[in-house]
């Protein structure tokens, strides 16, 4: 089915305007949701590492690496889940120098190799990323685990789920499609203002229609006999036939410039300027001497 573009100049108009304001307004929401999408990654890594380093500042919890083995009972795995619980983070693993877990949401995992590369964290390196596991894909924060003497014995990884990202960012999406919404409204009332001011101004014509409209007027005018030159309230010349261009003797370089300037001081200026007044004067232009009955329209 083919979509009919109307014809009239202001629906044209509105429904341009309306096009390019959904355009912007969807752009600029755009804009705004992919550096928030960022942000909250950042945020949410951020978060992860702080708790992973206030972790690994309990000097116990190095002690307990050192000095029990890795077991759901143990000491290290208590104290990993009561650190998960009070952050509500998604795991908290401690692992030794050879990246086994020391503890682990899932138990069975215990005692197993971490699934990502424990490498920045195990050299003293305090790492961010979002990365999969075991547990799916997660904001995570590694960082260094040190005993007592600061020599590094291990290290702590903590993770966000990513769907809770994932959450904020879709819960922040309401409140700003609102808002675009408000944006879009005033948009669209903007433009039906401005198009039914276009209306009345042309009348509900089609550009078509205005385009023979002045086909038609310039045929007229450069047809007739009759001089007509057309002036604005500055002065400037606006219109010059072509009769009007022949006993005046200007030409089309005419348009734009004040009167005086494209004719001498006379009698024939002052009439079509208005520094006459009256009607039907009569002025004489040219060697000829041809008196003639210019109309200035003013």
């Amino acid at each position: 089915m083919r979509i009919r573009w109307p014809r009239r100049v202001s629906a044209q108009v509105l429904l341009t305007q309306v096009a390019i304001t959904t355009g912007v307004t969807l752009l600029a929401t755009a804009l705004f949701l992919a550096p928030l999408s960022h942000q909250l990654d950042d945020q949410a890594m951020r978060r992860a590492l702080s708790i992973a380093q206030t972790a690994a500042a309990q000097p116990q919890l190095a002690d307990a690496l050192l000095t029990s083995a890795p077991t759901v009972d143990g000491p290290v795995q208590a104290e990993a889940e009561r650190i998960r619980h009070a952050t509500r983070a998604e795991y908290v693993v401690v692992m030794d120098l050879h990246g086994t877990r020391w503890s682990h949401t899932t138990e069975d995992r215990i005692g197993e190799h971490v699934s990502t590369d424990p490498g920045g964290a195990l050299a003293g390196e305090d790492v961010m990323q979002i990365d999969n596991g075991t547990l799916g894909r997660s904001a995570r924060g590694k960082t260094p685990l040190r005993d007592r003497g600061g020599r590094i014995v291990g290290a702590v990884s903590v993770g966000i789920a990513y769907d809770s990202v994932r959450e904020r960012l879709l819960g922040a999406v309401p409140g700003l499609l609102l808002y675009a919404a408000a944006a879009l409204a005033v948009g669209v009332l903007a433009a039906f203002g401005g198009s039914r001011r276009l209306q009345r101004r042309t009348h509900g014509l089609a550009f078509a229609d205005i385009s023979s409209l002045l086909d038609e007027r310039e045929a007229m005018l450069h047809g007739i006999r009759e001089g007509v030159v057309a002036l604005d309230r500055q002065g400037r010349v606006r219109l010059v036939n072509d009769e009007a261009g022949r006993l005046l003797g200007l030409g089309p370089d005419a348009t734009g410039h004040v009167l005086d300037d494209v004719l001498p001081p006379g009698r024939t200026t002052d009439v079509l300027t208005g520094r006459v007044e009256g009607t039907d004067l009569l002025t004489v232009s040219g060697r000829q001497g041809a008196g003639h009955q210019p109309h200035a329209d003013r």
